[in-house]
């Protein structure tokens, strides 16, 4: 068997940002940036000073905070992996506006001078034997009793740069700790604290087909039906919460052969606070993936404890720079042990050219003088023009006058009053019309009548903002279904004022 059937993804189902502010001051909205080089902060850890609640900014820097810290006084406490800490009073915060905010860099070049057969502290240690020592000091440093995190969770997809079929949830998850298995064990379950599909984004039933293998793949790929649903999906793809259960490829067991199947180099010190945290690079040996696949990505080591603070792991296929699929984890101290602070998974899939985009239905309105078209799927319409209609009654030509939107997925186009034969009447059928259109796109990029394939990314992301160090599982709680979509789940009780809240993406121009 070829290394193309060897990846493995689980899985069983399926911003220059511009932001549109209601009248009202709810939220207020922040974009963290690299001071000097403006390139966006992404996964930036936000808290607050008085009561320690927060949220994790997304991949573009953004985040967004309830207006009620503003009122309070609160004060915001910024830290990224990489970066010097920063604490912002968020009665600096402007309202109904994009706030930037900018983080400095605080990284320091490793010496690479090492003195051979003597290694008597970790700035001697190679970046193989640090990774051996954070692997074995897994069961030191993560915990082994129960506790629970309450965070946002989001599943969306993304076509050319843009959001379709966001879903959004504050979710509580109940772990009995590392020596468990986070999937199989009865204990640890998840309960949905709110739920919503955001209805402004764009929404597309397309993207959403199951898995099949042929409508809808990954390519090269084979899924597992492991994960269950879009949580468990999430969870089965963090190799540090699962180091000795199956994980993806090329990491498999990562207790038993993360080392194994990988080459390591130690690339620099970075600073969380003050704390000292190797960064250091990996790529899967090349015996393991073949000439067809890359796996490479960096993992985050601390000094002192050997804890592992951050992994990134990436698959691509050799003759393709975006990545397949691309796993980010990281996590942070609390007390005396590691906690995850956020987990974002995604994969690259194809809907197939089965799925034409067309006309779905056309009706001609006799005392408007016009034709209704309704399309499968929403339209582009900013590639809507009246010289791409053509129709024709008993094989006379009709002459377009306007093509106007009615809606997401309807035309209505008019015809010019001399163009119309006066035998023309609420009784002709449609069947005496011949029409085409041509040259209209789809809100995925299809043009019309033709069958390219769709090229789509799936995003599951969970972010924490509160842990709850040996918190037992409550039994007042409707719980997950592991393998029920999520959007089928119990929806328990979240209080209006609760210190929990959705960290919406700051919406695009065009979406």
């Amino acid at each position: 068997m070829s290394n193309l059937k060897k990846i493995i993804i689980f899985g069983s189902f399926i911003l220059g940002s511009v932001q549109v502010f209601s009248q009202g001051v709810e939220e207020i909205f922040c974009k963290l940036i690299e001071q000097g080089t403006n390139y966006p902060v992404p996964y930036a850890t936000i808290q607050f000073k008085n009561d320690g609640n927060g949220i994790v900014a997304n991949v573009d820097g953004d985040f967004r905070i309830p207006y009620r810290y503003k009122t309070s006084r609160d004060t915001l406490i910024i830290s990224c992996l990489g970066y010097k800490t920063e604490k912002i009073a968020v009665t600096s915060l402007q309202d109904k506006k994009v706030n930037t905010i900018h983080l400095s860099p605080k990284i320091e070049a490793l010496n690479q001078v090492l003195i051979k057969g003597k290694k008597t502290s970790i700035n001697d240690l190679d970046a193989y034997t640090i990774v051996k020592k954070a692997v074995a000091s897994i069961s030191l440093n993560y915990p082994k009793t129960p506790y629970s995190s309450i965070g946002y969770y989001r599943d969306y997809q993304v076509v050319r740069g843009n959001y379709y079929n966001l879903n959004e949830a504050i979710i509580e998850s109940f772990d009995a700790g590392f020596d468990t298995d986070i999937m199989t064990d009865a204990y640890n379950e998840s309960a949905i604290l709110s739920y919503k599909e955001n209805n402004e984004f764009s929404r597309d039933s397309t993207l959403l087909i199951a898995y099949d293998g042929d409508s809808k793949y990954i390519k090269n790929t084979t899924l597992s039906g492991q994960g269950g649903n879009e949580l468990g999906i999430l969870n089965v793809h963090n190799p540090i919460r699962n180091f000795e259960h199956m994980s993806f490829s090329f990491v498999y067991v990562f207790k038993r052969k993360f080392l194994e199947n990988h080459e390591f180099d130690l690339s620099r010190k970075v600073y969380l606070n003050d704390d000292v945290i190797y960064e250091i690079s990996f790529k899967a040996k090349s015996g393991l993936v073949g000439s067809s696949h890359k796996a490479h990505g960096k993992i985050f080591i601390a000094k002192d404890d050997f804890a592992i603070h951050k992994l990134e792991y990436v698959v691509l296929e050799t003759n393709n720079i975006n990545p397949l699929f691309e796993v980010l984890i990281e996590y942070k101290p609390k007390g005396d042990f590691m906690y995850l602070n956020y987990i974002t998974f995604n994969n690259r899939f194809v809907v197939s050219n089965k799925f034409v985009f067309d006309v779905e239905s056309v009706d001609f309105n006799v005392y408007e003088q016009a034709f209704y078209l309704k399309f499968n799927n929403k339209l582009d319409t900013t590639t809507v023009d009246r010289k791409d209609f053509r129709f024709k009654y008993q094989k006379r030509k009709l002459m377009v006058k306007k093509a106007e939107i009615i809606d997401q997925q309807t035309v209505k186009v008019t015809i010019a009053d001399w163009s119309l034969p006066e035998t023309i009447d609420e009784n002709t059928n449609m069947s005496a019309f011949d029409y085409r259109v041509k040259n209209i796109y789809d809100v995925t990029n299809r043009k019309i009548l033709s069958a390219p394939k769709i090229e789509a990314y799936q995003f599951r992301e969970f972010f924490a903002q509160d842990v709850f160090e040996n918190k037992v599982k409550p039994n007042d709680l409707k719980f997950i279904l592991k393998y029920k979509p999520l959007s089928e789940a119990a929806i328990n009780p979240l209080e209006s004022n609760s210190d929990y809240w959705m960290n919406t993406p700051l919406k695009k121009a065009n979406n």
